[in-house]
């Protein structure tokens, strides 16, 4: 068994669940003979920190999908400075970009580099280049002078940018007449909430985007090729496009077939009126007394000139004091669960394909 070129820490950070882009990063990294630690899900900084000491790892790789994880890496990046670590980060993930890794990340910690990794099929470069003795010196100073100028560029470009003081833009807020509109809110057929449990997989299937199928496996096809299905088409990338696709319908048979997964979802409206930059949503359509909830919205500041008006999400609500009942409509739905026991069985088989093909 030939010795492994380096060991690499992966974790998805600390309030985020997301995980499949990090699972290819470690599939393709594997496949290039380095050794991998992942640790999943919901890390803390602490135990990210810990156990890279623990395994002795030479680089540690940090993802996430949605927008806190990005406060939480620059915690991470922090926390490293404060112990004194001296090991490259990388940075992936949807929300992640060069810009933020350069302007937020990377001024926290300094005492290695810190990369922002565009996607898995870039990762075995930067890792190379990283480890490497005779490259990861030049690597270093190359991407220390990237990041350097575009923070440069990303504060002149904020210097150029002009705002309204939060007064100015609440004058300036979108005017609508409620009361002379032809037709008042419709008032939803129920208020209140309705649950859908075990909805049918087979009914969703129609409804399946399958564009972010293809971004996971890196596929994008050229104009007029780019989306599905014409992404088939395309010289390039179609014939992978097909295969992958292809492979999907049978894992999906299975998982419909199986009942394996559980589709869930709850609807509500409910009586609301805006005060404000705010919407207040009440339990009683006809008192509207004390709401149960306040939903604050941001509205709109940076200067444009070819702009009039300054929105906010609850511009669209009749005013409280406009005598007028409004309604606001919420939603949250799922198919995943059972996902967990998926890619379990997945995971047992050693089938790493088959778990980032059902995550995806």
């Amino acid at each position: 068994v030939s010795k492994k070129t380096g060991c690499i820490l992966l974790a998805t950070v600390k309030g985020d669940v997301h995980d499949i882009g990090k699972n290819i990063v470690g599939v393709v990294l594997g496949c290039n003979n380095y050794e991998i630690v992942d640790m999943g899900v919901m890390c803390s900084c602490e135990s990210i920190l810990n156990k890279a000491i623990e395994v002795n790892a030479d680089v540690i790789g940090l993802s996430g999908l949605i927008t806190p994880s990005l406060d939480e890496m620059v915690t991470v990046a922090k926390e490293m400075t404060r112990r004194g670590m001296s090991l490259p980060v990388m940075i992936g993930g949807a929300t992640t970009s060069r810009m933020h890794t350069a302007v937020k990340i990377e001024p926290c910690y300094n005492a290695a580099p810190v990369v922002h990794v565009l996607d898995a099929s870039r990762a075995v470069a930067v890792v190379s280049s990283l480890l490497d003795e005779e490259l990861k010196g030049d690597f270093a100073a190359d991407t220390r002078e990237l990041y350097s100028e575009m923070r440069e560029e990303h504060y002149a470009s904020l210097e150029e940018r002009k705002f309204l003081s939060l007064a100015k833009c609440r004058d300036l807020a979108m005017k609508t007449d409620w009361k002379s509109r032809p037709s008042a809110p419709v008032k939803p057929s129920f208020l209140g909430k309705r649950c859908y449990k075990n909805v049918p997989l087979e009914d969703l299937l129609p409804y399946i985007d399958w564009n972010p199928f293809f971004a996971v496996w890196q596929l994008r096809g050229k104009y007029p090729n780019r989306g599905y299905p014409k992404i088939f088409e395309d010289a390039t990338v179609g014939g992978e496009a097909k295969k992958v696709f292809d492979e999907a319908q049978e894992i999906l048979k299975k998982i419909v077939s199986g009942r394996k997964l559980t589709a869930n979802g709850i609807v509500a409206f409910y009586p609301a009126n805006s005060v404000g930059d705010d919407i207040e949503v009440y339990e009683n359509d006809e008192t509207r007394g004390t709401p149960i909830a306040n939903l604050m919205t941001l509205r709109q500041q940076e200067l444009r000139e070819e702009q009039g008006e300054y929105l906010a999400m609850s511009d669209f609500i009749a005013p409280k004091g406009s005598g007028v009942q409004d309604y606001i409509g919420l939603f949250a739905c799922t198919a995943g669960i059972g996902m967990d026991k998926l890619l379990a069985d997945f995971e047992a088989k050693n089938d790493d394909y088959g778990k980032i093909m059902a995550q995806a």
